[in-house]
């Protein structure tokens, strides 16, 4: 039996979308692993747990440099000595070679200017490293294994490519009173997610709904900074905007499921999560044709040029106007994030587990048995 140690910092922190694919990674090494392999969660302190990962238990991993990036970069490998450590939030120890670390993107050489000027720099600097230093790296799609390999982070044949499961959001029950508090109807709005970040591309939104034919469509913008924000930088909402400042997972299922259209318009993407999402939740879906976008959504996504906001324009107009272009696009939806689930995804990531924990051993790995009852 093997030991397998994973870097648990991420719990120690509030649940970001990074560490929510940790938290589910995790869940599903943790599960897929009963009887083949030993398996502890580490953490820097003692963590009461999240109410979403109640079976995720921490082994405390004390140590002499806190909580953070000294004892995921000292502590950590210490109390790892010796088993393999896999690491899901971009970084891992230099110092534990017998690792394995999932980064996600390449955002901080593509984007800098929509991070700290810290982070962007130590991201720079620590993820070729990180890369060389591991046993193999995994990204979420075949776009981020290529801007990380063209920004230096690792070669394409150590790189493995596990899509993100996505099926979360159908364990979360709608709270549609978002709608109510709001003066929304279904199908009666677009629905977008609130950023400021250059690479989220919301300004083309904005541009795109500022001269809507209809003045009885609404802009509703979930999540993110309030208007003010997006004035500052230049950004003018249309009258048409709604913003609903932070939303729960409860909330976000509902107004996916409500909206007449989903519409992301990023640059660039390691992965995509919110498409995918808004298909399990049966909103036709408009996304940027850039990043991973073409690859994760495949054809149940209208894709149109990025930094077009007539494209947008004319795309929303064809979801509203088009019953039956909309139920396309719902039913292909609903068929791509159905393949995109997080028992997909622990599959793969297990037997990536198997052949690392085999490749020490020299023998063959044994075979992935889907465990009964496994997360989703």
């Amino acid at each position: 039996m093997a030991a397998i140690d994973i870097n648990g910092k991420f719990l120690g922190a509030k649940l970001n979308g990074v560490h929510r694919t940790a938290a589910h990674y995790a869940r599903q090494l943790i599960s897929r692993s009963e009887g083949a392999h030993s398996v502890r969660l580490l953490a820097p302190k003692h963590i009461e747990g999240h109410p979403d990962f109640p079976e995720l238990t921490p082994h405390v991993a004390k140590g002499w440099f806190g909580a953070g990036q000294g004892w995921e970069m000292v502590t950590l490998p210490i109390r790892a000595r010796g088993n393999l450590l896999v690491n899901f939030c971009n970084l891992a120890p230099l110092a534990h070679a017998n690792s394995v670390v999932m980064i996600h993107d390449a955002q901080t050489f593509l984007y800098p200017q929509d991070y700290s000027g810290r982070q962007a720099m130590a991201y720079r600097r620590l993820l070729p490293g990180i890369a060389r230093r591991a046993r193999r790296v995994i990204t979420v799609s075949d776009f981020a294994r290529r801007s990380l390999v063209s920004h230096g982070v690792g070669s394409a044949d150590r790189i493995e490519v596990i899509h993100n499961g996505t099926d979360h959001i159908r364990a979360v029950e709608e709270d549609a009173s978002i709608l109510g508090r709001h003066g929304l109807e279904r199908n009666g709005f677009v629905l977008t997610l609130g950023s400021t970040k250059h690479y989220k591309n919301l300004r083309r939104v904005f541009e795109a709904m500022a001269d809507h034919q209809s003045n009885d469509v609404k802009l509703v913008i979930a999540g993110g900074p309030d208007e003010v924000n997006y004035r500052r930088m230049g950004w003018v909402p249309p009258p048409c905007a709604v913003f609903t400042g932070f939303v729960t997972d409860a909330e976000l299922r509902a107004l996916y499921g409500a909206a007449g259209a989903f519409v992301f318009p990023s640059l660039t993407e390691g992965f995509g999560l919110p498409p995918v999402e808004a298909m399990h939740c049966g909103a036709p879906v408009i996304a940027a044709r850039a990043g991973a976008m073409p690859e994760v959504c495949g054809d149940a996504a209208l894709l149109v040029d990025a930094e077009d906001p007539g494209a947008y324009r004319a795309a929303i107009d064809a979801v509203l106007k088009d019953p039956d272009l909309s139920a396309k696009l719902r039913s292909r939806g609903l068929r791509r994030a159905s393949q995109l689930s997080w028992d997909a995804a622990g599959e793969r990531l297990l037997e990536l587990v198997n052949r690392l924990v085999a490749e020490e051993r020299g023998s063959p790995p044994p075979v992935a048995v889907r465990p009964s009852g496994s997360a989703g």
